[in-house]
């Protein structure tokens, strides 16, 4: 018997009459696969022996068809399509061998008639056309994460339409093009359908058989699934109440199992993987194609796990720290420590001292990959400069951003709790300047440390930190809790809840919901700083155009685009269960309610006219200088309106309380602001 790797050579001498005597013997060799064959044909067209290899393909459709094997007769003509785009016999084969083949589906003639494979529709789109439908016949499976596992009951080939019955939806009309965007096809042996089907036969394997289970299911989704999938997917099976405590248990025995291959450091995925030996090779490989940060990750992770693999990476690993240790440090250094870690005999071209000799020692800190040799190199750095090791952490800690790290700097700093303190107001004066740090201390601010920051006369800083420091609203949201906002507000005084006033109605993070929490409790304490009412709304001409280019956008290019996302949200079908037209239409209600809150604002805009300020008082449009009387230090305020308010300009809104304290005030008058005492001594226009 000849083999593919004889047609091969055959093909490649150009010996075809060889070839010829070949090619029979090879299509009736059960143990040759199609994908195989084709490589030879492939390889004539590539030696312009297109009709030579038409004629073998033909041979192989024939016997093919004789043998019963009608899928893979269809798999043959559609192949003979690369050599021949349009042909009629080819075309006529093919309508007659997917009448057989599907005959049990009520609607192949219409599939065939539709998709223009009987017609003269071009082939391959008519092709594509009728297994789009057979991929959708009624039958079939699916899973919608919206509605669980679906049936399609019913096919509409003339509107391109398919009903489903899902789980949580019976008759749910989609259209195919909506489909092929939000199902997943589910075979009956697929772990899903089995708990649609038949869930009590996956709950006693659940009891019986845990790790089976998730397995099972891995298998059935042939993808690495995350911890969050696989209990989304198990709940229901196994019950919510000890969904917790059944996954904790399995997930322990996953880490031990040969066959699942568990990667990422934080969010972690499971996958099925045949065997151990199959495990191997595919750690290797999955090594040798990483990039250099993704090897070490991948070494720690063998290290621990699949101590083989490991010992075969090891050189390869040392060969890295040797070729990067120059121009990646702190990855050198981890491996390095890495190898140190296993007892590793292979020799490194390089040592701790050399890297901390060319690099700065931040650079490498925040850099390197692995906390526990983080924690190790700052150890080392305190044996090896006892004298100064206390100033070189002290400098770390505004070049570090690694919350444990930095729980780690300042651990060894406990000691130095004046230097420690010193840094911590730094941090909480500027988060601007350092946002990184000031996120750490409010997360400790949570926990219960640092109470005394929980005091009036820092409220201003929470609420205006949230305008310039991104992800903490979660955090200062729940250090200010109404409770404590109430409390810290309790022991205020007029000066700080006018600045604390300020800084929550200029602020555009906090939802108006939570702004009238907070100014109904500072009213509470102090009723009489919301006496006045201002009806108008001051503003620059700048800052009025670019408030009616605002609402004009509104009309122009949201309120238009947010109409045809709910035109197409309506594709989905029922609009009481349609999440994508209810959150449309609720983006709707919220631009409507917004272009209403905005033409009601600009209805009493009076705008700013530079010609008509007086400086002979403080009004809105001046700019005033002021004098500390103590120590005759000046500062200045522009006074404007909202939509002008500038704080890093020291531009304020009319409405805020410094600016209530001053309009109407002259030269040579004072005005305490903040305990202390001013003098304005100019006052100028400030437009």
């Amino acid at each position: 018997m000849h083999s593919i790797e004889s047609a091969k050579d055959a093909v490649g001498r150009k010996d075809f009459e060889k070839l010829d005597d070949i090619w029979p013997e090879l299509i009736t060799d059960k143990q040759t696969n199609l994908e195989n064959l084709f490589e030879i044909t492939s390889a004539l067209k590539r030696s312009g022996e297109s009709e030579r290899a038409l004629f073998f393909l033909e041979l192989l459709a024939s016997y093919c068809e004789s043998e019963a094997e009608y899928h893979k007769t269809i798999l043959v003509y559609k192949h003979m399509l690369r050599y021949r785009k349009e042909d009629n016999t080819i075309r006529k084969n093919l309508v007659a061998l997917y009448k057989k083949v599907y005959q049990e589906s009520p609607h192949i003639n219409e599939y065939v008639e539709i998709s223009g494979l009987s017609g003269s529709e071009p082939l391959f789109k008519s092709l594509e056309r009728l297994e789009e439908f057979l991929r959708y016949d009624v039958g079939k499976c699916f899973y919608f994460e919206r509605y669980g596992i679906g049936e399609v009951i019913d096919i509409i080939p003339s509107k391109g339409e398919i009903v489903i019955n899902f789980e949580k939806k019976e008759r749910h009309f989609l259209t195919l093009a909506v489909a092929k965007g939000i199902l997943l096809p589910i075979s009956k042996e697929h772990f899903l359908y089995k708990k649609y089907k038949d869930i009590n036969e996956l709950q006693n394997m659940a009891q019986s058989q845990p790790v089976e289970t998730v397995k099972f299911m891995l298998k059935s989704f042939h993808t690495p699934l995350t911890a969050s999938q696989i209990k989304n997917h198990i709940e229901g099976v196994v019950e919510k109440s000890v969904l917790h405590r059944w996954w904790e248990k399995v997930k322990k025995a996953l880490g031990k199992d040969t066959t699942i291959h568990i990667s990422g450091r934080t969010a972690k995925t499971y996958a099925y993987i045949e065997s151990a030996v199959d495990r191997e090779q595919e750690a290797i490989a999955a090594f040798e194609k990483a990039r250099p940060i993704e090897k070490y990750l991948l070494a720690q992770e063998y290290a621990k796990k699949l101590p083989t693999v490991f010992t075969h990476i090891e050189p390869h690993l040392a060969t890295l720290g040797n070729s990067i240790y120059d121009r990646e440090p702190a990855l050198a250094l981890d491996i390095l420590f890495l190898l140190d870690d296993v007892q590793s005999k292979l020799h490194l071209s390089y040592t701790i001292e050399h890297i901390l000799e060319r690099t700065k020692l931040h650079a490498i800190l925040t850099k390197m990959n692995n906390f526990e040799h983080q924690q190790r190199l700052l150890k080392i750095i305190k044996e090896k400069n006892s004298s100064t090791w206390i100033n070189i952490f002290e400098s770390l800690i505004f070049s570090v951003d690694d919350f444990k790290v930095l729980d780690e700097i300042t651990k060894h700093l406990q000691n130095a709790s004046d230097k420690l303190n010193e840094f911590y107001y730094s941090i909480f004066s500027m988060p601007k300047q350092h946002p990184h740090q000031y996120q750490w201390l409010l997360r400790k601010i949570q926990r219960g440390n640092f109470t005394e920051y929980l005091n009036a006369r820092f409220l201003s800083k929470f609420i205006d930190s949230l305008e310039y420091v991104k992800r903490i609203r979660s955090t200062v949201m729940k250090i200010l809790s109404l409770e404590v906002f109430d409390r810290m507000i309790k022991n205020a005084n007029e000066e700080d809840a006018q600045h604390i006033i300020e800084s929550i109605h200029r602020n555009s993070i906090l939802t108006d919901s939570e702004k009238k929490d907070y100014m109904r409790i500072i009213e509470h304490h102090f009723p009489h700083l919301f006496s006045k009412k201002i009806d108008v709304i001051y503003t620059t001409k700048q800052a009025f155009n670019k408030k009616k280019a605002e609402l004009n956008h509104m009309y122009t290019v949201e309120i238009p685009e947010n109409k045809k996302e709910i035109s197409r949200a309506r594709e989905f079908g029922d609009l009481s269960e349609n999440f994508e037209y209810k959150a449309a239409k609720e983006r709707q209600d919220q631009l409507y309610q917004k272009l209403k809150t905005l033409n009601a604002a600009l209805e009493k805009t009076v705008i700013i006219d530079p010609q008509k300020i007086d400086t002979a008082r403080i009004t809105v449009g001046t700019k005033v200088t002021l004098k500390n009387t103590q120590n005759n230090e000046a500062m200045n305020y522009t006074i404007l309106g909202r939509w002008d308010t500038n704080l890093d300009e020291n531009i304020i809104s009319n409405e805020a309380p410094i600016a209530q304290s001053l309009l109407g005030k002259s030269c040579g008058d004072t005005v305490i602001l903040n305990d202390i005492e001013y003098e304005i001594v100019e006052i100028k226009k400030g437009i």
